[in-house]
């Protein structure tokens, strides 16, 4: 089945899509409007296609009736007409969206997924320090890298510098599935809560930004 999970969480509520239908099983299931038509037609891809009908198809569970997606012009999402928060996100084999009254961010990423040839871009030294340090570095190495990922959405800031900018403190991550994180920047300090969980093989990281307080 492809709607996997609607999971409701203190800050919202998650929905999670398989990717295993035909792209022309997802097209007879989703009813088109017209700007949906149009946006639809730019994607040559059939993963791009899929992900982009398997979307708005979970939106409409979660929702209970059928709602739209826009853009502003930062590139974040938004339900047309409707003042709740999105956050969208894909991996090879799921598609994952958040919706809350707070400022939110998801990613989620194939958990066994070898990224060691970028981690510095991503990392600070202490970070790596504490990672390389751990029972199991590649999957906290993963975990970072998604938890990085669902702030920057959150937080929408043009040019925000991974390994520099953005902060997650060492965690009891075998024991909970709850960390913080925060941005810094010159004149302000945003701080965000995370959760985390594994499914079918990948890694999903949610967030919610907490708290804005002068640097």
């Amino acid at each position: 089945m492809p709607f996997l999970k609607k999971i409701e969480v203190e800050n919202g509520i998650l929905g999670i899509w398989e990717l295993t239908e035909s792209i022309d099983s997802l097209i007879s299931e989703f009813q088109f409007s017209e700007n949906e038509k149009v946006d639809f037609k730019k994607f040559a891809l059939t993963k791009r296609q899929s992900e982009y009908l398997a979307t708005r198809l979970l939106l409409q569970i979660l929702m209970g009736e059928k709602a739209e997606i826009v853009y502003q012009e930062s590139g974040r999402p938004q339900i047309k007409n409707y003042a709740r928060n999105i956050s969208i996100t894909h991996s090879k084999n799921l598609v994952a969206i958040f919706i809350s009254d707070f400022l939110v961010g998801i990613d989620v990423e194939i958990a066994d997924r070898n990224i060691d040839k970028v981690v510095s871009r991503f990392l600070n030294p202490k970070e790596l320090s504490w990672i390389e340090q751990s029972k199991n570095p590649k999957l906290l190495k993963m975990l970072f890298w998604c938890a990085k990922e669902a702030i920057y959405k959150c937080a929408c800031q043009s040019g925000l510098q991974f390994d520099t900018q953005i902060f997650i403190p060492p965690f009891d991550f075998a024991n909970t599935n709850f960390f913080n994180g925060k941005v810094t920047l010159k004149n302000r300090t945003s701080n965000y809560k995370l959760w985390f969980f594994e499914l079918e093989n990948n890694i999903v990281v949610y967030c919610v930004e907490v708290k804005n307080t002068m640097a």
